[in-house]
């Protein structure tokens, strides 16, 4: 560090005597002007990534993200100004620049004469945009364009996300929900909205939902898998920036009315969509509203088996469960953007998107527990997951976020300043979630659990040898019936300020950049969870076996073998309860409320970055940034002082502090080979910060589930030196092939930790399960487990077919391919033992991720195939390697197809159809053949229009 810092200072004093020596006997400087202004299509489309450089003078910008450009520090008098763009004519005009004025000069581009063979829109135009910015871009980055997005069935940004090199993502109900960054976990990686990154509307993670937000809510997806000193640190894998819709050039107008199909819930879903916008007085007020609406229900069929071993490390199966979910999602997301432009050198702006996403969800399910015990201890669940009749009968789950930024561009004379003050909101509501369970217990039920086995326990899909029968048969009891009340919250307040000095121009020119950022979150975590068991009995004793269903669908994916008649309590009967905290009998769960917590987090940092041209050929990017992170977290405890008192009571943790600073170098190398082959390396250093949950010094446990958690006050912020290398050739058509290598130095990986233990002195002892045993906890903490070393390749290639034969300009391909390789290595579980020659991943790693897509675009015509590949990684720790979850490899095959007709409402009728080799969620443990859960989602069928005025 010490080593890096004293190179940066060097470099700048060396500059600043150069300057100096530049200077001497010249006359006094008249004062600079510049130029400014929008590069555009002709079709009134902004163009980003454009380079605009001045003929002979060796100076330029590239147009940003909506096509604006600027080039300052300009002595008066007559320049020639060159404008290049993949895929468009080359283009040139002359502009005077008067003493201390700003020449403003909007640009339009025309197509090629090879591109305008083919009617280009939609995948074509999306790729030049795409592949411009990343041309044009002095770090690694991948962008999508929403274009491109439009041309892919994905229905929000998760999906849309896993077409990027080097991306995979999660699923959760058979959409993207997390991404990750070049083979590290999804808590490693940033995802940030216009710069701002939003926070989490779940209480154990930082990351937003990626559900949340639809894909054509969105402009343009940037993935900076390089940091640079003026962007937020804690970014290991990469930042992930959705950039909402901006202000246009002109009007426009366009709406989407669709709708869709899924056969799990065999209902029909909605997809509407509506955006406009338009530029008022002048040209000096821009607006752009947009909303999307999407109701899709679906549902999924799941089976989970969990394993454990015995003394003599024997694995076998300990609990399996059938699951039926019906779901449906009701997606809502606005966006509003303006602008007001004083004039060519003050500008302000402001951006605000809210998404709203409620989940209706009824879970039918099975548990079967105790399987390897004797069948006297052995017992069957059968459980409704529902809400108040308010909600549908069905348990909601409504998240929500926001974030509101108001922000200035400015120029005085040479120096450049920007700033933005922001307001970012994440809430998850669960009001009235309900679970009714019923339990058949092998002391009561001997004829049942005296042959009960399951069959292919220990393989892919195993399943029950009999079903449950009628309930009339056996003995059965109230397990657990509970309403709960959950609401998390997080907002975060931010302020910014970056200044931009240009100090000289040319073949050496360099700029100083420097600026500060303020960000305050405040997050919490509150739950209240009654239990209402002795009142029903009182009241109704038990009336539920009069309200029972069949529930498990035909046509249960995972296994024809499962009992697909078995009873449920109804949902409409869940939902008629009358359910108060102050009925006689009812009484607060407090091992749910010492969950609850509050945390606030300040973090104040500072950067300094410093361009370099040298020569032609080399651009040289300097930075260093600071970050000072301030910590304050609280939570509770579950203390049982008396056995015979199960509810025990709550007790607070008190307030925890930390405070620590991180210094985050930086070192980016361009070299422009030709104009079509571009070579990078860096340097960076970036950190990922715990989970605030993780933090909270609190002691959970479950003792029906004999399960624990605690929280860990002492975890350290991971961090990474990071090294890359690559290479880019672009075609003089559309299209690339790239190749890059890179390296990350990881330290203080956080990962959860799992052991059993009857006696751990963090929980009472004593405590008996309801077999009257002692409780043996699977106990989980959050430890710096290890650190880890990830090597990895990333290859890209896409291009029209163009280059064979003119006659397959209209096909083309587009693939990516990245392979990752982790070692571990300074272990440091406090539980777990090493075994001998035991090699541990790092969690969250795939080794191989891919993408292919085919397309046809011709007349208004397009097609396309696209395929998905990722391959499995750990995502868990278990108590013992063999224990350890695996997220298994998934196949993903979508098709699509549009056409598009009309030149003043232009109209595209689209299909496509998601999912196609009906791939699974699927882990497993220890083995790959030892299933863990299968969760089937079915295929997805959408069909709708879209119009363009």
């Amino acid at each position: 560090m010490k080593k890096f810092i004293k190179v940066f200072l060097s470099v700048l004093l060396f500059t600043g005597f150069s300057n100096a020596v530049l200077a001497e006997n010249r006359d006094p400087v008249p004062k600079v002007g510049s130029i400014c202004g929008r590069v555009i299509d002709n079709t009134k489309q902004a163009l980003p990534g454009a380079c605009v450089y001045i003929d002979g003078l060796q100076t330029g910008d590239v147009s940003d993200i909506n096509g604006f450009y600027s080039i300052k520090n300009l002595k008066p008098g007559n320049y020639k100004v060159v404008v290049s763009y993949v895929g468009y004519d080359p283009y040139t005009m002359e502009l005077i620049v008067k003493e201390g004025k700003a020449t403003e000069n909007d640009i339009v581009l025309t197509e090629g004469v090879e591109l305008q063979e083919v009617v280009v829109a939609g995948a074509f135009s999306g790729q030049r945009k795409a592949i411009n910015m990343q041309k044009n871009n002095l770090g690694i980055t991948n962008v999508v364009s929403a274009d491109q997005v439009g041309k892919f069935p994905d229905s929000n940004i998760g999906d849309a996300l896993k077409r990027i090199n080097g991306i995979n993502v999660q699923y959760d109900m058979g959409e993207a929900r997390f991404g990750q960054v070049r083979g590290t976990s999804a808590d490693l990686a940033s995802v940030t909205v216009n710069g701002n990154r939003l926070p989490s509307a779940e209480g154990d993670t930082r990351n937003v939902q990626l559900d949340l937000i639809p894909a054509d809510m969105v402009q343009t997806i940037e993935v900076s898998k390089v940091v640079t000193s003026d962007m937020d640190g804690d970014a290991i894998g990469g930042a992930i920036n959705l950039v909402t819709k901006n202000t246009p050039y002109d009007r426009v107008f366009n709406a989407t009315v669709g709708t869709g199909y899924n056969a799990v819930s065999d209902k029909m879903q909605l997809n509407l969509g509506l955006t406009y916008g338009d530029r008022f007085f002048n040209d000096k007020l821009g607006l752009m509203m947009a909303a999307s609406y999407q109701n899709a229900p679906g549902g999924a069929d799941n089976t989970e088996f969990e394993y454990d071993v015995d003394d003599d490390g024997k694995v076998f199966l300990d609990k399996a469960e059938v699951r039926q979910y019906y779901v449906t999602r009701e997606r809502q997301s606005y966006s509003l953007a303006t602008d007001y432009k004083f004039n060519p050198n003050h500008k302000i702006s402001f951006k605000g998107i809210y998404n709203r996403r409620s989940d209706w969800e009824n879970r039918y399910r099975i548990t079967y527990k105790k399987l390897n015990e004797d069948p006297s201890k052995q017992s069957v669940v059968l459980q409704t997951k529902g809400g108040s009749g308010d909600n549908k009968d069905a348990r909601l789950e409504l998240q929500q976020t926001m974030d509101f930024m108001l922000d200035g561009e400015h120029t005085f004379g040479r120096l450049n300043m920007d700033w933005a003050g922001s307001f970012s909101r994440a809430t998850e509501d669960r009001p009235n979630e309900r679970y009714f369970g019923v339990t058949m217990k092998g002391k009561k039920n001997e004829d049942y659990f005296s042959d009960l086995s399951f069959v292919g326990a220990g393989g892919r899909n195993p399943y029950p040898n009999k079903g449950i029968g009628n309930v009339d048969d056996y003995k059965w009891s109230i397990d657990e019936l509970t309403n709960s009340d959950q609401q998390i919250k997080e907002n975060e307040w931010k302020f910014r300020i970056n200044f931009e000095l240009p100090l000289t121009t040319g073949s050496f020119g360099n700029t100083l950049r420097f600026g500060a950022k303020y960000t305050n979150k405040t997050k919490e975590r509150e739950t209240h969870c009654y239990d209402y068991a002795d009142v029903y009995e009182s009241e109704f004793e038990d009336g539920w076996i009069n309200n029972m269903n069949g529930q498990i669908r035909d046509g249960f994916m995972p296994n024809g073998n499962y009992p697909m008649n078995t009873p449920f309590i109804t949902k409409e009967y869940l939902g008629s309860l009358k359910m108060n905290p102050n009925q006689d009998g009812a009484y607060e769960l407090y091992e749910e409320a010492s969950g609850n917590y509050k945390a606030k987090e300040a973090i104040t940092s500072a950067y300094v970055r410093y361009d370099q041209k040298l020569w032609n050929k080399l651009d040289l990017i300097l930075g260093l940034r600071m970050e000072h992170t301030s910590l304050n977290y609280s939570g509770f405890n579950w203390v049982v002082d008396d056995l015979e008192d199960e509810q025990g009571r709550l007790e607070a943790t008190g307030d925890k502090r930390n405070d620590y600073i991180n210094w985050l170098p930086s070192a980016l190398l361009k070299y422009n080979v030709t104009d079509d082959l571009k070579l990078r390396a860096s340097f960076t250093k970036t950190l990922s910060r715990p989970k605030y949950s993780a933090l909270v010094p609190c002691i959970h446990y479950n003792i029906a589930e004999e399960e624990a958690s605690f929280g860990n006050a002492n975890l350290k912020p991971t961090t990474s030196y990071n090294f890359d290398l690559g290479g880019e050739y672009y075609f003089e058509s559309v299209g690339l092939v790239s190749l890059g290598l890179f390296y990350k130095n990881v330290h203080d990986v956080i990962a959860d930790e799992k052991w059993r233990s009857t006696n751990d002195p963090n929980i009472p002892s004593g405590l008996l399960n309801e077999d009257g045993d002692p409780v043996k906890y699977e106990i989980t903490k959050p430890v710096n487990a290890y650190d880890a070393d990830l090597f990895g390749v990333e290859v890209a290639y896409q291009r029209d077919f163009g280059f064979i034969t003119p006659a397959l300009k209209c096909l083309g391909f587009y693939g990516t391919y990245t392979y990752t390789h982790s070692t571990t290595k300074n272990h440091n579980f406090e539980h777990r033992t090493m075994e001998d020659g035991e090699k541990i991943k790092m969690t969250g790693s795939p080794a191989h991720t891919a993408n292919a897509s085919f397309y046809y675009e011709n007349k208004g015509l397009n097609v396309r195939v696209s395929y998905n590949f990722a391959s499995e990684f750990v995502d868990e720790f278990g108590t013992v390697a063999a224990l350890d979850r695996y997220y298994d490899k998934v196949n993903y095959l979508d098709v699509n197809a549009s056409y598009t007709f009309g030149k003043r409402c232009k109209t595209t009728i689209y299909a496509e159809a998601n999912n196609l080799l009906n791939q699974p969620l699927r882990y497993y443990q220890g083995t790959k053949d030892r299933t863990m859960q299968l969760e089937y989602y079915g295929i997805r069928a959408n069909l709708g229009v879209k119009f363009q005025f």
